[in-house]
C-alpha cells in the first residue's frame, strides 16, 4: 500500500467512525423498558422513527416472533404511538421502527 493510500484511508476510517459516535450521542436520551425480563434502550431518531437496543454491548436481538412484539410494545410504550412497519439493523442489533401518532391521522 502506498503511504498515499494509507493517509486516505486513515482519514476516512476517523471521519466514519467520527459520524458513528455523533449518530450515538445526538438526539434526545435514550429511555429504559423492561418486558418479559428483557431491558431494551428505546431511541427517538427522527419524528417518526425510534429503535430499541439492549443496553450495554452490541448484543444481537432475538429474531424470534415474540421478540419482534416485545421491541414493538417497548417502541410503542415509549413513543406512545403504533408502530406501523419496521426491521433490524446494525447487524441485527439496533431494532428501527416506524411510528404514527393519533394526530398524524387528523388532515
Amino acid at each position: 500500500m502506498k503511504p498515499r493510500d494509507a493517509l486516505v484511508l486513515a482519514a476516512v476510517s476517523l471521519g466514519m467512525g467520527g459520524c458513528a459516535m455523533l449518530a450515538e450521542t445526538g438526539g434526545p436520551p435514550a429511555r429504559s423498558v423492561t418486558l418479559g425480563g428483557e431491558s431494551y434502550l428505546v431511541r427517538q431518531i427522527t419524528e417518526s422513527t425510534w429503535t430499541a437496543s439492549a443496553p450495554g454491548s452490541q448484543k444481537i436481538l432475538a429474531g424470534t416472533p415474540a421478540a419482534k412484539a416485545s421491541l414493538q410494545k417497548a417502541v410503542e410504550m415509549v413513543s406512545g404511538c403504533s408502530v406501523t412497519d419496521s426491521d433490524y439493523s446494525r447487524q441485527g442489533t439496533q431494532f428501527d421502527a416506524q411510528v404514527s401518532c393519533a394526530g398524524d391521522l387528523a388532515n
